[in-house]
């Protein structure tokens, strides 16, 4: 099926867009243009390389959280979602016991939600698209992804291989959720340990199929902090629980969680498990087993 594809450089990154043909083109255009002017908005809120966001103003102590309220350029709609912002960082920061702190990010440690806002602005977004009229499509976010279907087909997700990117190890096939990835290919050892004070090592990649690319995206980046804790962070995580992941060590080790492979059957049986993503997701649309 062809695809409608845009793509715009947003939040650090780039986030594109893609969606089955079948949705009329204007609808797409105006959605579309409507999740970015949203994720621009949230960019001027959470990032702290503009100098003046309501962020970089609790890096240098212009204000606290508790204040959200005062602040002139955050509305009360926005004060609130701040909060909801802070709530997503401290639950991934109790569930990874510490290995993912917003509070604590780089050195010297400050405040940078940054781990987690990229993923619940993508959500946002997607939402929103969802409430446009565009209920199928594959929203990308700089390599994260998040995939939603008119429930008949599935997204066919092509994942690389940190140690050999040109090849495509595996396909994982969704057809509602989201897949987040931290790995040290593409941006180097750009995940920092909270708890150790230094870069985290040991793994190249991990790759989190879950429901939400929020929480996704920041058990991705707390298991790669975590090392060689990282197998037991996500074998608890993944025991019963709707996220699943899949490790790639620096000496090519693989390693994942049973449900893992009901996204890609293919791993069953394989010597070398094929996992791992570092780079931009390449989808494809279409109806299961097609």
């Amino acid at each position: 099926m062809a695809l409608l594809r845009d793509a715009k450089p947003l939040m650090g990154t780039v986030f594109s867009i893609a969606a089955p043909d079948g949705v009329d083109g204007g609808r797409f255009e105006r959605a579309w243009q409507e999740a970015c002017d949203l994720l621009w908005r949230i960019e001027q809120i959470y990032s702290p390389f503009i100098p003046d966001s309501p962020v970089s103003r609790i890096r240098d102590g212009r204000f606290g959280p508790g204040d959200l309220d005062e602040q002139a350029d955050l509305s009360a709609a926005e004060a609130e979602d701040f909060r909801e912002v802070l709530g997503l960082c401290a639950q991934l920061r109790r569930e990874s016991d510490g290995a993912f702190d917003a509070w604590a990010v780089g050195d010297p440690p400050n405040f940078d939600p940054s781990g987690a806002v990229k993923g619940w602005a993508a959500e946002r977004a997607s939402a929103l698209l969802v409430e446009r009229g565009v209920t199928a499509h594959l929203l990308n976010a700089g390599g994260d992804v998040r995939l939603r279907t008119d429930g008949v087909a599935t997204w066919s997700v092509g994942v690389e291989d940190p140690h050999r990117p040109e090849n495509i190890l595996a396909r994982l096939e969704i057809a509602e959720g989201a897949v987040a990835s931290s790995g040290t290919r593409q941006r180097g050892t750009h995940i920092w340990d909270p708890r150790r004070r230094r870069p985290a090592e040991g793994i190249a990649q991990v790759t989190i199929v879950g429901p939400d690319l929020a929480l996704a995206d920041g058990y991705a980046t707390a298991a790669l902090a975590l090392g060689g804790r990282a197998r037991r962070f996500l074998a608890d995580l993944g025991e019963g629980g709707p996220y699943q992941g899949c490790i790639v060590d620096d000496a090519q080790g693989v390693w994942w969680t049973e449900g893992f492979e009901q996204y890609a059957p293919a791993l069953r049986g394989l010597l070398r498990p094929s996992a791992g993503h570092g780079g931009d997701f390449q989808g494809t649309f279409g109806t299961s087993g097609g």
